[in-house]
């Protein structure tokens, strides 16, 4: 069944305020660059921008990974997507007041990377406590299927926006779905919760010391972390380098930029709906057998004529992302142990935007000096080494069907 978390009342909340919020999220994020390339022209002040967005994974992930084990996960919850909010809101009032300028347009991306870092872990290790052992698997792609729909929805509408009005009320837009999710939060009952939380005195002792320990000592955790990682850092969702192609390569506007974000988000949506179905846990050989599929995908959108043999790329990138994402995903309960499942999760997100964060300015820099498609094959070249050196490193691993 595609459903089967559905059967959970605090799931099937927290999904449609989450999948709400996505939409927000990606009309924001859609506006943000768009709003960099109007202020600069740069595909290298992208990057940074990017990169600020990022970067405070590296400060501030692990941290959220110990409070995951520590605190009440509803309440943290809340508190993050009040402040999600209010960064939003004054984004939005800058821009429509003639105010911006890409200093303000980078802290706020840091300001907003700092409350879904902290956010992150908690969120994702929420999901087993809403829906049990059994039906995580399948919340685990359904959760890859909210994110993309969001993705389907917000980049069009974002466009239609920024064509009509400007970039200032996407980021109004996004300010008002936090608000949705923050009382959606606010309906989850405790007293339904399939798992209980542990004993707070054991909650309290969680350290970041010992998740990273954690996941050190054991290598399939750690490699799945670092492949799907690695993959995000060379751009694997397509945002900076389809900005470029669109602009530059394509000469289209907004709308049509905004575009290529949904049609990789439909193909995401569909990936993900396809692999929802899966029952048993991944491993980390299929990991790399998704990854390699993912690089094949990636070079055909890096050798794409034109636009609509570029969307088309795009779709099947999308699909083929979340099999690597949802079996990265999934691969924290295959290996984790559930006392460190908060911290290993700070683990991967701080893995996951530091890696992006790096990677962005990176690839900014490709676009700048050499061409869009330049940095879309050299970030296909990285993926196929890591899906190569995955499946080489742990080619004695049995694995499951793709």
């Amino acid at each position: 069944m595609f459903f089967t978390s559905f059967k959970h009342r605090n799931y099937r909340i927290f999904y449609v305020g989450s999948t709400i919020s996505s939409v927000g999220t990606w009309a924001h994020r859609i506006a943000q660059d768009w709003l960099v390339l109007e202020l600069t022209n740069s595909a290298q002040a992208l990057g940074i921008v990017v990169s600020a967005q990022f970067l405070p994974g590296f400060f501030f992930s692990l941290f959220g990974g110990a409070l995951a084990d520590r605190l009440d996960r509803r309440k943290a919850l809340m508190g993050c997507n009040a402040a999600g909010g209010l960064i939003a809101l004054v984004l939005g009032v800058l821009v429509m007041t003639h105010h911006a300028h890409v200093w303000n347009v980078a802290l706020s991306a840091f300001l907003l990377g700092t409350t879904n870092a902290i956010d992150g872990p908690i969120r994702q290790s929420y999901y087993i406590i809403l829906v049990g052992e059994k039906d995580l698997p399948n919340a685990t792609s359904l959760n890859s299927a909210n994110i993309n729909v969001g993705r389907l929805i917000g980049p069009v509408l974002s466009g239609v926006l920024i064509e009509a009005f400007g970039t200032g009320p996407s980021f109004i837009f996004n300010a008002l779905t936090y608000v949705v999710v923050f009382l959606s939060v606010a309906q989850i009952r405790p007293s339904e919760y399939m798992i209980k939380a542990m004993d707070r005195s054991i909650e309290a002792k969680a350290k970041i010391r010992d998740g990273f320990l954690h996941v050190m000592h054991k290598p399939e955790l750690l490699m799945s972390i670092v492949a799907v990682s690695f993959l995000a850092m060379w751009g694997q969702d397509m945002q900076i380098t389809s900005a470029m192609m669109a602009k530059e390569t394509f000469a289209r506007g907004a709308a049509s930029f905004g575009a290529l974000g949904s049609i990789f988000a439909l193909g995401a949506v569909l990936g993900a709906l396809s692999f929802s179905r899966r029952k048993s846990m991944p491993t980390i050989k299929l990991i790399g057998f998704r990854a390699l599929l993912m690089t094949g995908a990636w070079f055909l959108a890096g050798i794409a004529p034109n636009y609509s043999t570029f969307a088309a790329a795009l779709f099947i990138c999308g699909w083929c992302s979340m099999g690597v994402n949802i079996s990265g995903n999934a691969s924290m309960r295959t290996y984790a142990d559930p006392a460190f499942y908060g911290r290993s999760w700070g683990v991967y997100i701080f893995t996951w935007q530091s890696l992006i964060a790096l990677g962005a300015p990176i690839l900014g820099w490709v676009n700048q000096q050499y061409s869009p498609r330049t940095a879309v094959l050299f970030g296909a070249v990285m993926a196929l080494t890591m899906s190569l050196y995955v499946l080489i490193r742990f080619r004695s691993e049995a694995t499951n069907k793709i």
